[in-house]
């Protein structure tokens, strides 16, 4: 749910920055200038400088550092306001507060509990898709499918709403009108209000039941749906997104998920690897210097806008033989998760249900192969976002 918030100075909002699974060209010609692009500076007598980062210490140290904000100040339609509950717009410390409050609902513990919740999830999808037969787009039949029920599920969203409020989300982002967006975005958030009234009266042992029980009175309940949405719409996009990519990677990379089968001790290992290759979060949202500071050789303003690529990072040996997709490989460091204070909270619960569907998938369907082997596979405005995915076994 990083919104890309930029100066007029930049790259265009709606670029792509990947061709298929890689960096695309003009990404790349910023990648062989340097850790640090000097993108434009602006024209009204701001003077505010716009910077793209793709070194691996640079993004880090943006990243990790006291000296940037989150917060979206400037460059849209949401400038100076922060959004109740979205913690990454969030700075310290109210942020840290929020980080606490949330912690507890995404313990190691309550992880391994969740997981025959979700185990269950994914063979039902899977029984839905082989009864359903191919050939069949795996984007709403699995990606959407398994990300929308988890993370419900997660949140206590009671079965019998999950299909609508799912049809709300995605209309908020897909529909092409913006009053559409609007209309269908109102009635999301009109259904997270009332889910954190019911949550109050009583909280169960979902992920805001105990966040009310642990600390109800340190968050108020502009905050709760807040949080309630912003879960909700980081599982129900980003983790169906990495979902639909990863079923797209398996037909492209066979010989990786056979070995995946053979071996299932090397899932970690896979996971890492195809976290990292994927980068379906490709961008952060820009952080903004609140004053001079030196991001490895170069000297950033108070009031400049740095944009860390993800994509840039994680691919930075494409495309060398170095950066092929490689469950094996050793270990290649990355930032797929972020770093630093806004280091994905969420984690925990989108590497359990990565590590439960994709190599289900890979069981259930090993000769999972592409219906329409000549169609291009058309991916839609950035983030990384398959549009359509027919496959057929």
């Amino acid at each position: 749910m990083e919104a890309f918030e930029e100066l007029n100075v930049v790259l265009p909002t709606e670029m792509h920055w990947r061709d298929r699974f890689d960096p695309v060209r003009l990404l790349l010609d910023f990648m062989a200038k340097g850790p640090m692009t000097e993108l434009g500076t602006e024209e009204d007598g701001e003077g505010r400088t716009a910077w793209l980062a793709t070194g691996f210490d640079e993004v880090r140290q943006v990243l990790g550092s006291d000296k940037f904000s989150a917060r979206l100040l400037y460059g849209g339609t949401a400038s100076g306001i922060t959004f109740p509950g979205f913690i990454t717009q969030y700075d310290p410390p109210e942020h840290t507060r929020l980080r606490r409050v949330l912690s507890p609902a995404f313990s190691v513990r309550r992880m391994e509990r969740f997981r025959s919740q979700v185990e269950q999830v994914v063979e039902d999808v899977l029984d839905d898709i082989d009864s359903i037969g191919g050939p069949l787009d795996f984007v709403p039949h699995f990606g959407w499918a398994i990300a929308t029920t988890t993370t419900c599920d997660f949140l206590g969203i009671p079965r019998d709403d999950q299909t609508e409020l799912s049809r709300s989300l995605h209309a908020s982002r897909a529909e092409r009108t913006g009053s559409r967006r609007v209309a269908a975005g109102n009635k999301y958030m009109t259904y997270m209000t009332q889910n954190t009234a019911r949550t109050r009266r009583d909280p169960g042992d979902d992920m805001l039941g105990v966040v009310v029980r642990e600390h109800g009175d340190e968050i108020t309940d502009s905050e709760l749906t807040g949080l309630a949405a912003f879960v909700m719409g980081a599982g129900g996009d980003q983790v169906a997104r990495f979902l639909a990519a990863g079923a797209w990677l398996m037909v492209e990379a066979p010989e990786q998920f056979d070995l995946l089968r053979e071996k299932p001790d090397v899932i970690p290992d896979w996971l890492e690897e195809m976290v990292r290759f994927l980068s379906t979060s490709e961008k952060l949202t820009p952080r903004i210097a609140t004053e001079d500071v030196r991001v490895g050789e170069f000297l950033v303003k108070a009031g400049d806008t740095v944009t860390c690529s993800l994509i840039g990072v994680n691919r930075r040996d494409f495309p060398s033989p170095e950066d092929r997709f490689d469950i094996t490989r050793a270990k290649t460091p990355h930032v797929a998760w972020g770093h630093g204070i806004h280091h994905c909270l969420g984690r925990p619960l989108a590497d359990l249900i990565f590590r439960v569907a994709i190599p289900a998938l890979a069981t259930r369907f090993p000769k999972l192969r592409l219906a329409e082997p000549d169609r291009e596979i058309k991916l839609g405005p950035p983030p990384f976002d398959v549009k359509a995915l027919p496959l057929d076994w």
